[in-house]
């Protein structure tokens, strides 16, 4: 019986509980590549939470200011990830003291030099040569108009953007005479991918935006027109 199971076994034949059979090489290896494969991808998905910060990421306050600005106003000046941090000096609510206005807003970038990713100064103006103005020294200015009452300037490139309008504006009592312009002045490091001229459209946006909230908070007793719309800045 045993030289009969044998021979059977030697010609494939013998069947029922006797034989054993092995598992097919080829399906082993299918199994041992799936594992790999997830393996693999349970391994790249720690590597990729490892690297990976919140911080990489844009973070933008939702507002500045003084409160008329958000994200949709200055996120092209934005570099490609990071966190900015808004800070104020100063105001642009009446009445103003000392006779004169002097307030900033200032968005800076989470880099080691707390780059300026927007900046924003109001001031008083005794006339309207912007020439020796410390904050435009150095540029070449090009004049652009932002309104019947409005003046504005504009630097090459990504360089500053000033307006300048007639404001007469209500004092605290016993201050000096106040000065009879306010100049603002809108600029950053450009920080930003985006190209200029989305730069600049941002500028000229923010500049006249700035205007108008300035001349209705302090607010200015005489007119001031206004474009509904910012200008296209000439050159680039």
């Amino acid at each position: 019986m045993a030289r009969l199971e044998f021979e059977q076994l030697a010609t494939g034949e013998l069947t029922g509980p006797t034989r054993e059979e092995s598992p097919p090489i080829g399906g082993g290896r299918r199994r041992l590549l799936v594992w790999g494969v997830a393996l693999a991808l349970v391994a790249g998905a720690a590597v990729t939470g490892f690297w990976w910060k919140p911080w990489q990421s844009v973070q933008l306050p939702q507002s500045a200011c003084w409160g008329e600005l958000g994200p949709a106003d200055y996120r092209v000046l934005a570099g490609p990830d990071g966190r900015a941090k808004a800070t104020v000096r100063g105001g642009i609510d009446g009445p103003v003291s000392k006779g004169l206005l002097l307030s900033s807003c200032r968005l800076a970038w989470n880099d080691k030099h707390h780059s300026s990713m927007l900046s924003v100064s109001i001031g008083s103006a005794d006339n309207t040569d912007v020439a020796d103005d410390p904050r435009l020294l150095g540029s070449t200015l090009q004049q652009v108009g932002f309104g019947p009452d409005v003046t504005g300037w504009s630097a090459p490139g990504t360089g500053p953007v000033a307006l300048q309008f007639a404001c007469a504006y209500q004092q605290v009592a016993g201050a000096a005479k106040p000065s009879p312009y306010v100049r603002i002045v809108v600029a950053s490091a450009d920080l930003s991918t985006a190209s200029t001229g989305s730069v600049r459209a941002a500028y000229a946006d923010i500049a006249l935006k700035m205007a108008k909230a300035t001349a209705r908070r302090i607010p200015c007793t005489n007119p001031v027109r206004m474009l509904d719309q910012p200008p296209a800045l000439p050159g680039g």
